[in-house]
């Protein structure tokens, strides 16, 4: 290879890293302390104009440390997504900590963190725990345009928040109560497992751990788990009284099969973590008072029988715990419980 050809090779890497870090980098870590001379008034207290529900701009402050957020609604069932902007407090001036939006997915959809990149900050006004003005540049992490907005923010004793470091994570709350080994037919043999299957997701900012906690077969050939048959898709295995074997059928695709899906984000968006407990899961069922239970049925050579595993959970409290099986001794013939 040419030495022409290697400074283009360099070049055309160099030009790549500079676009990449523009595209994906902000100012994060930098240190503001000079006021600008930007035309900022009260009435960008208003982050987004509405002629009947403007959005406000709100603040909270610590000892070392300042948010500004807006929240705007993202649907029709109570979804929203909040903008927040952290700085910290250094002596008479700001660091810019970071950005990020937060989706609350109500009871219908995943809740999640998204990093944004704030491109430019500036200062109009900063009274220390009183007062707080200025412009913000960003770029929004999924669709990657870039906003201005000018904020006002004026704080009171009430805005004063105690940072939380009590944060929930899966390996105290249910790590060493799965898996669960579960022997229908008490022969010492398991034939089927509550357990978790853990995920790293990379693509996302921040990165986040997820747990999902589901029922599996220990031999998916002969011992089977059954889905309700007149059902929505995807056709749900938890069952409550009154039910029968006769009403379901074993589906190879499109089974709820998952309890709940827990999320742990990486530092400092711990407290953000949550199980998912909503609509997309369980969360009606598993919260009411009614008993739960999975239904099974299990083949031994030719011959198969009908049973059920009772069982309860509540991943807000961290219990789980199976309470009783039954196998039905009596061959094809199915079983089935009254309230």
């Amino acid at each position: 290879m040419s030495l022409k050809n290697s400074a283009l090779i360099l070049l055309f890497l160099v030009l790549c890293s500079c676009e990449e870090a523009s595209l994906f980098g902000g100012i994060e870590g930098t240190i503001v302390c000079e006021p600008s001379d930007i035309e900022v008034s009260a009435s960008d207290s208003i982050a987004l104009p509405d002629s009947t529900e403007p959005v406000l701009w709100k603040g909270t402050y610590t000892d070392t440390s300042m948010k500004i957020n807006y929240t705007k609604k993202a649907g029709t069932d109570g979804e929203t997504e909040t903008f927040t902007f952290v700085f910290t407090k250094k002596g008479d001036c700001l660091r810019v900590d970071r950005g990020y939006k937060y989706y609350y997915g109500s009871f219908t959809d995943v809740s999640a963190i998204t990093q944004m990149y704030i491109l430019e900050f500036k200062i109009k006004e900063w009274v220390v725990d009183k007062k707080f003005t200025g412009e913000l540049v960003y770029r929004d992490h999924h669709d990657k345009q870039v906003y201005t907005l000018k904020f006002w923010v004026e704080f009171n004793e009430e805005d004063y928040e105690t940072e939380d470091t009590n944060y929930t994570y899966f390996s105290d709350c249910l790590l060493n109560k799965l898996p669960i080994d579960i022997d229908v037919d008490k022969d010492g043999i398991t034939d089927y497992n509550i357990i978790y299957e853990e995920k790293r997701d990379v693509g996302n900012r921040p990165q986040f751990n997820s747990y999902a906690i589901k029922l599996t077969s220990a031999d998916e050939e002969r011992n089977k788990i059954l889905a309700l048959k007149p059902g929505p898709y995807p056709y749900p295995i938890v069952f409550e009284t009154p039910f029968s074997t006769e009403d379901t059928n074993v589906f190879l695709e499109g089974v709820k099969n998952t309890l709940d899906i827990f999320y742990e984000f990486d530092a400092p968006y711990q407290k953000y973590n949550y199980f998912l407990n909503n609509n997309l899961t369980y969360k009606n069922i598993l919260k009411n008072n009614k008993e739960d239970y999975f239904l099974v049925k299990m083949y031994f050579g030719d011959k198969k029988f009908y049973g059920w595993i009772k069982f309860k959970f509540n991943a807000l409290d961290c219990e789980i715990a199976v309470l009783e099986t039954y196998l039905n001794p009596i061959e094809t013939k199915h079983i089935s419980l009254e309230n």
